[in-house]
């Protein structure tokens, strides 16, 4: 029997599978369906059975779409092609897992680099390789590790001295945590200087002149005065040292030596809640840097622990939107946010009007449909409120859109036949949903001229030919639906009083309201005149 057709025979396998398909957004299971097949298919090399390629393969990008912050699993999927010598798959996972990340991964930049540096024989392809790295991942607190690899390699394959002491001059100025020894490399390397022509390797003739007084043309003694000009450099460096230790010990011990989750942990790990004040806190420093390119990575790195909480995706959009007038780039950012974070709803809002704001109506109403899907055709029965009343919003709004788009007329319905449907079967519910009131004054609060007739036709006397007794005996409900004929403007004064009180009020007095609270609270707002009549109808 071969590999392949021993490991899918296997019981064990077949447990295994049967788990990950009964619990897709279970990380474990995944891992131990990974686990099980590279144990069983080793060694890895070319001659690996295609049939278990395919499985491995298969495995990893089903994992990958579920959970596609999982850093170190693009790097296992790309050491796993690399072994098989499929060098240009190699790449693709690569890119493929930092173009999720936004190029913003500091592990998995680092990870390809080092398989770069060996399979990358064009020094012009590798040197963009890390420029393109350096422009995302360059200013990471972290990336002392990237740098080193950078000056490495410039030290090995290229042949002039200038660049490597220009990246190295550029890595000084970063607050760094291990901004330290590029300091002492670039003392070491001031030492080794021989002859004054040398310095400018260091900077620009022109800069040590201005900033340092230093002619590398100098014609006099130079033995004396190179090491007058050896002094004068490192007295500059070592007070740049001080600005950026002062940097990198502020930034240390206020956020980074309190930060101890750097890695994705999946939904069903609950995090400390100190690390999103910190991460919070770290941010808004972060953005009071003015650095872009700072604040952009950043975020991404608070999102990797913290993909499944909406507050750092929402403070990133609002961030994208407030400061940097980038509109289209928090687009972006929300829908990833929706598809990651738990919590949707105010990632929801914020991107419907960020859509808006856009006029990808589109768009909007693509959201709309996969929203609708996702609670097939029973919305009325979800618990949350808000996700009804979004949903009601939502299907409102986009139907007003549509309308607006394609009709000349600007009258428009107030609400769907669908809308209206799935509000009337919410109600029905009557006292098994909580927040029955509210709805009812949240559809009050979209009241104008034009829809009053409606809501009361529609709704309120709807509610009160079914005899739904949780409404009719509660003295909210007739509070409501006295609310909305004294905000009706299509009538006079006396007129709402009249149909008020001679209509409303003798109309819930056939019920037993069991709390006349509500009521009077109204009269005593809107119609403090008719207070005795209130008591009068209601005692009698």
């Amino acid at each position: 029997m071969d590999k392949f057709t021993g490991i899918i025979s296997d019981e064990k396998f077949s447990k295994i599978s049967l788990a990950v398909a009964q619990y897709p957004k279970s990380l474990v299971h995944w891992e131990e369906l990974l686990n099980y097949l590279i144990s069983n298919s080793l060694p890895l090399n070319r001659s690996l059975d295609h049939r278990l390629y395919e499985l491995i393969e298969t495995t990893y990008d089903s994992m990958l779409s579920h959970f596609p912050y999982t850093e170190n699993y693009y790097i296992d999927h790309a050491l796993f092609q690399y072994k098989l010598g499929k060098v240009s798959k190699m790449h693709a996972v690569y890119q493929q897992g930092l173009k999720v990340f936004s190029y913003r991964s500091l592990h998995l930049w680092i990870s390809y680099l080092k398989l770069c540096n060996e399979v990358v024989t064009s020094n012009k392809l590798l040197f963009q390789k890390y420029e393109t790295a350096e422009k995302y991942i360059g200013l990471h607190y972290f990336s002392g590790e990237f740098w080193d690899l950078y000056l490495q390699q410039i030290q090995e394959r290229c042949q002039r001295k200038e660049r490597y002491f220009i990246i190295l001059r550029k890595v000084l100025e970063i607050p760094l945590h291990s901004f330290s020894r590029f300091y002492a490399a670039w003392l070491r390397h001031i030492e080794e200087v021989q002859d004054v022509s040398q310095l400018n390797s260091f900077s620009s003739n022109e800069d040590l002149m201005k900033k340092l007084k230093i002619d590398v043309t100098y014609r006099g003694r130079k033995g004396p005065y190179l090491i007058e000009c050896k002094k004068l450099l490192k007295k500059f460096t070592k007070e740049l040292y001080m600005v950026v230790q002062y940097q990198v010990l502020e930034i240390y011990s206020l956020f980074e030596s309190k930060l101890k989750t750097h890695y994705y942990s999946g939904p069903a790990t609950l995090l400390p809640a100190v690390e999103v004040e910190i991460w919070d806190k770290y941010l808004d420093y972060t953005m009071s840097q003015r650095l872009d390119s700072l604040t952009h990575l950043n975020f991404q790195r608070a999102l990797l622990p913290f993909a499944h909480y909406d507050i750092f995706w929402l403070k990133y959009a609002n961030w994208l939107i407030d400061y940097s007038d980038d509109i289209a780039s928090a687009r972006n950012i929300l829908i990833k946010g929706l598809s990651m974070s738990s919590k949707k709803n105010a990632i929801a809002k914020l991107l419907y009007a960020t859509l808006c704001r856009l006029n990808d109506y589109d768009f909007l109403a693509l959201i709309f449909e996969q929203h609708e899907d996702a609670h097939g055709d029973h919305i009325e029965n979800v618990d949350d409120f808000e996700v009804f009343w979004d949903y009601v919003q939502f299907q409102t709004f986009c139907s007003s859109v549509t309308k607006s788009r394609y009709s000349k007329s600007e009258l428009h319905s107030f609400m769907t036949p669908n809308v209206l449907d799935v509000i009337l079967k919410r109600l029905s519910l009557q006292e098994s949903k909580i927040d029955q009131l509210l709805l009812l004054s949240s559809i009050l609060q979209l009241q104008t001229k034009s829809n009053t007739t409606f809501i009361e036709e529609k709704i309120f006397k709807h509610i009160i030919r079914s005899n739904w007794e949780f409404f009719l005996q509660n003295g909210q409900f007739w509070s409501l639906y006295s609310r909305l004929t004294f905000f009706n403007s299509s009538l006079s004064y006396l007129e709402k009083r009249r149909h008020i009180v001679k209509n409303i009020w003798l109309q819930g007095k056939r019920y037993n309201i069991k709390n006349l609270e509500p009521l009077r609270e109204f009269c005593q707002s809107y119609l403090p005149e008719d207070i005795d009549a209130l008591e009068e109808i209601f005692e009698t």
